[in-house]
């Protein structure tokens, strides 16, 4: 117990004394992370912008430690928050119309007033035709990315680093949908991202970040649960 107090401690010590580029780097991606986290609550659409900014900045960071497949999904993420945004951004419109025609029907002089006061939450469960299709994906991708990492890159942690990113990947296309059960596949890969970034040595910013995102995961689902509307309309 005592090495492991004192090997905890050490890093810590590392960790915050002589801050150079990549760790600043990390902390201001710690900072619009917390941003990103923030507008994921409460659905708003600009999340996607702000997510974008984060993978520009992790992608660079990942490949300076290799992990390969990781900066890859940053990559591919920043491609995601365009459609994410995109598809965010339409269902918004349609559910205020869908909301603007009820309003009508029951008080046409409140529609107005009523429509501007915020923009409800609004999620969707998996059905199991598609969650059995999500998880034939992802066997896929997994197999895929390992595949690669093992064989074609000098990664040290090829299957590890290639589930995290399938889990990523995944994961960001439940998230556009709107389906609630993307934040059990946000508690997954943020354990997994923890122990990976500790092994890689990154900088603490970057794991306190993580586990950060660790309870927000849970308390993401939560207020989705208690605060937002389950439609069964797509």
């Amino acid at each position: 117990m005592t090495q492991i107090i004192n090997e905890i401690s050490h890093y810590f010590i590392v960790q915050l004394q002589d801050m150079g580029f990549w760790e600043i780097i990390q902390v201001v991606g710690l900072m619009l992370s917390f941003i990103y986290l923030l507008l994921e609550f409460e659905q708003k659409a600009l999340m996607w912008v702000v997510s974008a900014m984060c993978s520009m900045i992790y992608a660079s960071v990942y490949y300076r430690s290799k992990i390969y497949a990781d900066m890859g999904f940053s990559i591919f993420n920043i491609c995601m928050c365009v459609y994410g945004f995109y598809k965010w951004w339409t269902l918004s419109q349609k559910n205020i119309a869908n909301k603007t025609h009820n309003t009508v029907s029951k008080n046409r002089s409140n529609i107005t007033n009523k429509n501007k006061e915020k923009k409800e939450i609004v999620y969707y469960h998996f059905t199991l035709p598609q969650f059995g299709r999500v998880m034939a994906v992802f066997t896929l991708i997994w197999t895929g990315i390992s595949f690669i990492l093992k064989y074609l890159t000098d990664s040290p942690i090829p299957a590890l680093d290639a589930l995290t990113t399938t889990i990523n990947i995944v994961g960001t296309w439940v998230l556009a949908q709107k389906i609630i059960e993307v934040w059990g596949f946000w508690f997954m890969v943020n354990i997994l991202s923890i122990y990976i970034y500790y092994k890689r040595g990154l900088h603490l910013s970057t794991i306190l970040l993580y586990c950060f995102y660790l309870g927000a995961s849970v308390y993401g689902y939560f207020k989705w649960k208690r605060h937002g509307i389950l439609s069964h309309h797509r």
